[in-house]
């Protein structure tokens, strides 16, 4: 008896340690899309900061799982090297203190982003853009 005893309980703790580990084996891109999203648009504030910069705005959309980020820049104060670290220093703020890695690439793997020029209410051309699944931007002016 206490042998069975002793084999239903290990029985059971290995079915609680297993599903607590299946449970911790990360969140999925619908749990971190608001805490993303809320991370990105609060470090456009960093953006703010820069000289040349006018005006910037964040949007998202769940459904297409799409950041998008406006920025209205003076062409004369920045050039595309400037735009390309103020982005990639806003990005790594945005993940700052985000476990497990401090990763902008591997915070934003699950999600679409787009880097917009503001400016032209009837125009907004995409500076920068990745794609669910990849871990660069590709700047579309190169």
């Amino acid at each position: 008896m206490l042998r069975r005893t002793l084999q239903l309980f290990i029985f059971i703790v290995m079915i609680v340690s297993a599903t607590i580990i299946a449970g911790c084996q990360g969140e999925s891109s619908e749990d971190t899309f608001p805490e993303v999203g809320q991370r990105l648009s609060k470090s456009t504030k960093q953006i703010d900061k820069q000289p040349g910069i006018v005006l910037t705005g964040f949007a998202s959309d769940p459904n297409e799982k799409l950041f998008r980020v406006g920025i209205e820049y003076d062409p004369s104060q920045i050039n595309n090297n400037q735009l390309k670290k103020i982005v990639t220093d806003y990005l790594t703020h945005a993940a700052s203190n985000l476990p497990p890695s401090n990763d902008w690439k591997e915070m934003l793997k699950p999600f679409r982003l787009r880097i917009e020029k503001l400016g032209d209410a009837s125009n907004l051309p995409v500076i920068a853009e990745k794609d669910i699944g990849a871990s660069e931007l590709i700047w579309l002016w190169e």
